[in-house]
């Protein structure tokens, strides 16, 4: 039994939304510009290419396709049936976008169609999936609508944020959407995505990486902000249903920065009110994290106790990102963990966080 967390798929183009858009937003997808509405995107690419090779179809780029060739055929032929996938929950690719986009109500229009499209191309047709809805947290009362609209559909397993932001998820601005999320008991994902673009932050507090390399190690540094807001301004004790997984955005540096967060708390708890208990101690009830990337020690015995100020018997779920670059295959992942971590860390406490009826939670 497998639950992957992280299967990222897309539009072949983002004419492909306009069926599934309100007319001005459709108006604005096909007449901006001189060939249409274009996204946002990142300044530095992937010296080999974003797509793991036999998933890349070539063919596509041509036509200016964005996660080229990523049909649910292929999804299923690639990894749902290899692997033997009980739930693949799915998360956008250049729909992450949307959340940085300066224009909120276009965003907001962008985010409606491309929900449905979600639950028409995708999720009714292939019953192993569920999807996480897109919303605009630059827009946070647009992104309670959403959720309230489609936030009850079997088919959805939880909301999408990035980790690119204009302002970290804990600041009060984004109460709406966490009310939302707390009232219909959906989790909360945040995924590394677009920082540095669009409206979004710079990736770190030194400004702007020159290199993929650099930008690629370096994008936990959003994640972190977000994990400290969210802790800081008490999120789970004013939304106590509420439940956060941090995906991509590694997992060592997320225990240094805990214990950080509690010393710092124990220090200043008169300026943090609603966090009413030291953060690491939220960790087990209301956080979880991806696997991929798992960090890759130069010895694999040094892995385990790393991660365990995570809770990782508990927190951890698998996920291979598919089907970019460093995808990773659930077989050699889970032989890196220990063996009375891999059942929960390969379904059950996915299965829990999700609150999956088709896996088996622990």
């Amino acid at each position: 039994m497998l639950v992957d967390c992280d299967i990222h798929v897309g539009y072949h183009s983002l004419r492909d939304l306009v069926p599934y858009l309100d007319s001005a937003t459709a108006e604005l997808v096909v007449e901006s510009g001189t060939n249409g509405l274009g996204m946002p995107s990142y300044p530095w690419y992937h010296p080999q290419g974003w797509l793991r090779g036999d998933t890349y179809d070539r063919e596509a780029t041509t036509e200016g396709a964005q996660l080229v060739g990523q049909t649910l055929e292929r999804v299923r032929d690639s990894v749902l049936d290899p692997f033997d996938v009980t739930t693949g929950i799915l998360t956008p690719d250049e729909a992450a976008a949307f959340a940085i986009l300066p224009n909120p109500l276009l965003a907001a229009g962008l985010c409606r169609g491309y929900n449905d499209w979600l639950l028409t191309e995708w999720l009714e047709r292939e019953p192993r999936l569920r999807g996480l809805l897109v919303v605009t947290p630059q827009h946070p009362e647009a992104a309670a609508a959403e959720i309230r609209r489609l936030g009850e559909r079997e088919e959805i397993a939880g909301v999408f944020l990035p980790g690119a932001a204009r302002i970290p998820y804990g600041n009060p601005v984004h109460d709406p959407i966490w009310q939302a999320c707390d009232d219909l008991g959906l989790p909360v994902a945040v995924h590394t995505h677009f920082e540095s673009v669009g409206i979004a932050g710079p990736v770190t507090g030194a400004g702007m990486p020159d290199f993929y390399a650099e930008y690629h190690a370096l994008t936990g540094a959003a994640m972190f902000g977000h994990f400290a807001s969210i802790l800081c301004h008490g999120v789970f004790e004013r939304f106590p249903r509420t439940r956060v997984m941090f995906m991509e955005g590694g997992l060592v540096p997320f225990v240094g920065l805990l214990w950080r967060l509690d010393v710092a708390w124990r220090g200043c708890r008169t300026e943090v009110p609603y966090c009413v208990r030291p953060p690491s101690e939220y960790v087990h009830d209301h956080l979880a994290w991806t696997t991929q990337p798992l960090e890759e020690p130069p010895e694999d015995r040094m892995l385990a106790p790393a991660l365990e100020g995570l809770r990782p018997e508990r927190t951890l779920c698998f996920s291979s990102d598919y089907p970019h670059w460093d995808f990773d295959d659930p077989r050699q992942t889970l032989r890196r963990l220990p063996a009375e971590w891999r059942d929960a860390v390969a379904h059950g406490n996915a299965a829990r966080f999700f609150g999956l009826r088709t896996a088996v939670a622990t």
